[in-house]
This record gives structure tokens, C-alpha cells and sequence, in this order.
């Protein structure tokens, strides 16, 4: 992944830990380590807005602008990702 998706939101920031993705009734740990082999399976752009977006807790400006496209494009490439995490 970019220099940017292993850092957390500002300095020193501590990245969440994947709680919210967590499967019900599974191992969170075990649940998050699925998830992040999934995102790495993703097309680049749909997993750098994955990433900064789910992940890491950015709203979609910010991640617009850390990746410099349109907020369209974040939505577009959030969805997709989104629809191929739901199908693997």
C-alpha cells in the first residue's frame, strides 16, 4: 500500500482497529486480518479509498483530497470496493 495508507490521520494518530467490521459470532482479530486480505485484493484505487475511508476513519473530503480526486470518484470507488468485499 502508499506511504499514506500506513500512517494514521494526522501524526501519531492511532489507526482503528477494524472493530466495526468485524464479523458477528468470529474471532475480531481473525475477522479484521480477512478484511484487510480482501482490501489488498482490490483494484489500487478502489482499496487506497477503502482504506483511508473504512479503515482509518476518513470522511469522504478527506479522502478526496489525500488522494487527489473528485468526491465523486471516492463514492464511486467506495461503492465498488465495497460491492467486492460484500462478493469474496
Amino acid at each position: 500500500m502508499s506511504e499514506v495508507m500506513c500512517q494514521g490521520r494526522q501524526s501519531g494518530e492511532q489507526i482503528p482497529s477494524g472493530d466495526a467490521l468485524v464479523i458477528p459470532g468470529g474471532d475480531a482479530k481473525e475477522s479484521f486480518q480477512l478484511t484487510m486480505l480482501r482490501a489488498f485484493l482490490l483494484p489500487a484505487a478502489c482499496r487506497d479509498v477503502f482504506v483511508l475511508k473504512e479503515i482509518q476513519g476518513y470522511t469522504l473530503p478527506e479522502v478526496a483530497a489525500v488522494l487527489g480526486i473528485s468526491k465523486d470518484d471516492v463514492t464511486k470507488h467506495l461503492r465498488r470496493a465495497q460491492r467486492e468485499m460484500q462478493t469474496s
